[in-house]
């Protein structure tokens, strides 16, 4: 690109992003052109004479490194403008160009066309924000610095007014609150005492079934209902299969229905001793 397309396109980047004033406005805004051949310069210090009215100009080139500076000192930089650059903005100047812009300070950088993604996404990593690409120039890269710095700070304050609402809206006025009676969210079933033998758990499953390893009683107690419920078998005709029902537990098949009783004789009724839970004391 020739040195009259350049100016033509720092000028419309100027204007469009707000750097130039009116001629004869005191509060000009201080530009930093960062290119990287020195045979730029002259170019650009000619381009700088022409707009010393509106803009102040400044002129570094990347091998200086006396562009950095321990703050902020430029309202925008442009990089890669340069006659003879052919790669436009370097990318490892861009943590420099963030210590070198003021708070809300302007980064345009011009790269090649087609690879303004990869510049953008490096903008946006250094902190640049609104990051875009420009309308009015192919391959320029626009993006702003925050409006703040590090470690700044500032007091607020609040409306003593706005307080007073704040407070007064966690404030419970009986007069304007409607309440619910609780009694009037139970339903009849609800009112019903339940059979305590119905609230009776285990308290290892939490269930009206006694676990395996049962210590809270729960077992003897649903075991001792169950016998309760069973009708004693009726001996005085029974007749074993085997032969070994009436000797006793010793003698007696796993599924025999005389576990548990004492011996007997066949067709004898099988009755206990009326000493037999006596003391023997």
């Amino acid at each position: 690109m020739d040195d009259h397309h350049i100016k033509v396109d720092l000028l419309k980047l100027l204007v469009d992003n707000h750097l130039t004033v009116a001629q004869g406005t005191t509060n000009r805004k201080d530009v930093l052109f960062v290119v990287s051949k020195s045979s730029a310069v002259k170019e650009l210090e000619e381009f700088a004479s022409c707009y010393a009215d509106r803009v102040n100009m400044k002129i570094g080139i990347v091998e200086n490194m006396d562009l950095v500076t321990d703050g902020p000192l430029y309202n925008a930089i442009l990089s890669g403008f340069g006659t003879d650059d052919n790669i436009s903005c370097d990318l490892i100047l861009l943590p420099t160009y963030t210590t070198l812009l003021t708070a809300g300070g302007t980064l345009i950088a011009k790269t090649k066309i087609g690879t303004e993604d990869k510049l953008v996404k490096h903008m946006k990593l250094c902190g640049f924000l609104n990051v875009a690409i420009s309308e009015s120039v192919p391959g320029v890269v626009v993006g702003n610095m925050p409006t703040y710095k590090v470690g700044s700070s500032d007091k607020v304050t609040l409306n003593p007014e706005t307080k007073e609402n704040v407070v007064s809206a966690w404030k419970l006025d009986d007069n304007n609150s409607e309440t619910i009676s609780e009694d009037d969210l139970l339903e009849a079933d609800d009112l019903i005492k339940p059979d305590s033998s119905s609230l009776r758990v285990c308290a290892t499953t939490k269930k009206a079934k006694a676990c395996k390893d049962c210590s809270c009683g729960l077992a003897e107690e649903l075991e001792a209902n169950r016998l309760k419920d069973t009708p004693k078998p009726d001996t005085s005709n029974a007749k074993s299969s085997c032969g070994s029902c009436y000797l006793g537990d010793a003698f007696r098949c796993a599924t025999c229905p005389y576990l548990g009783m004492p011996a007997f004789k066949p067709g004898e009724k099988v009755q206990l001793a009326g000493n037999l839970l006596q003391d023997d004391f």
